[in-house]
């Protein structure tokens, strides 16, 4: 195994993305303790690298304003960015995501090794361009974790770490305790949370589904039900909650680590392929997760209980923004999910009758 001393990842963003590079981050501290490891971020997703003890630095480059706005004052902001990325003197460079835009980053920050996937893997294959070593093709079943620890296999390496950390600040979890007594939450039965939005029409799942999701979760399992939200998504919560007689808990806008710490004292997680539900995952917090256009086989919630509702169509797997009919969501219907949260609430109370006898659960007795 080489001895690398100065490492570089390179994962810009969604949130859920960089949620999945979390066990490759944490297998390279274990295989390189003593290594300068600095990730390269979107300023979106940066709250979910803050205050993780196995990073040294993080530095925020923000591709998308740049392309939104290209001035003078952008461009020597990105120019400032890869003169900090060359004074590190990486030997190391690992470029996750796969894109022309990463693949410049990797190359520009003068890395020694730059390893990235094959073109066959990469999002843009024009990205192998950029690399110094490609792998060769992992192909499309297996889960984006998974793929991205395989490049360590490169280093050297064949023990990968599937720890995820994501850290909260002693006021994160402050906020929540005081927003659950405000709100009257008792956890002592149990609160399911439903995250509505989504980072792409294409993954939404109709509002007046949600609405009937929750009614019966509330009035036939007697459970309490939060709808969280981040920005722009305040609208479609008041709608679900609009359609409904009994109300569910809407909180306000949190930030990424707020939510975090809300959905780490959960019994249950519902709802589309968005950073929220990887972060649930990360949690180990048992969810039902509700796909569409992106394929949970590479996508979906990683590790043991989890539910995916998905429908099989000839288009599956198209991860298209952009779609006339929806059919992959809309052709979901409220009782589906239903039956499967209703499956988990009802395992989760059997587990916890077995555990207060001293029965063992996954005995047959």
């Amino acid at each position: 195994m080489r001895d690398f001393k100065r490492i570089l990842i390179v994962k810009l963003g969604s949130i859920g993305d960089v949620v999945h590079g979390l066990p490759l981050l944490k297998t390279l501290r274990k295989n390189y303790p003593s290594a300068y490891i600095v990730w390269v971020v979107e300023s979106k997703a940066r709250e979910i690298l803050q205050g993780n003890k196995d990073l040294d630095e993080i530095i925020v480059i923000n591709t998308r304003e740049l392309r939104k706005r290209v001035n003078l004052s952008t461009i020597n902001e990105m120019i400032g960015k890869i003169k900090v990325l060359r004074s590190k003197g990486f030997d190391l460079a690992i470029d996750i995501q796969g894109l022309i835009k990463s693949g410049v980053i990797a190359y520009l920050s003068r890395a020694i090794v730059r390893i990235g996937f094959n073109r066959g893997d990469a999002r843009e294959p024009l990205n192998r361009l950029f690399m110094t070593i490609e792998p060769p093709l992992i192909g499309k079943d297996i889960h984006v974790i998974d793929k991205n620890l395989s490049l360590l296999r490169f280093l050297g390496l064949n023990s990968f770490s599937k720890e995820f950390t994501i850290q909260t600040s002693p006021a994160d979890e402050w906020y929540i305790d005081d927003l659950f007594k405000e709100k009257g939450i008792d956890l002592s039965n149990g609160l399911i949370v439903i995250n509505t939005g989504v980072g792409f029409k294409t993954k939404g799942w109709p509002a007046k589904n949600y609405a009937e999701l929750s009614r019966r979760i509330m009035d036939e399992l007697n459970k309490k039900v939060i709808l969280i939200w981040g920005p722009g998504e305040e609208g479609l919560v008041r709608e679900i909650s609009d359609m409904m007689h009994h109300k569910p808990i809407i909180p306000p806008l949190t930030t990424i680590k707020q939510a975090t710490a809300l959905i780490r004292r959960c019994e249950m997680f519902i709802g589309g392929d968005t950073g929220p539900l990887h972060i649930a995952s990360a949690l180990k917090i048992p969810t039902v997760a509700i796909f569409g256009p992106t394929d949970p086989i590479r996508n979906g919630p990683y590790g043991d209980n989890h539910t995916v509702i998905h429908k099989d169509l000839v288009c599956s797997g198209c991860y298209k923004r952009r779609c006339q009919t929806m059919e992959c969501m809309k052709g979901i219907t409220a009782e589906e999910v239903y039956r499967a949260v209703k499956e988990k609430v009802y395992r989760f109370s059997d587990n916890k009758l077995h555990k207060a006898r001293g029965r063992n659960p996954s005995k047959a007795y």
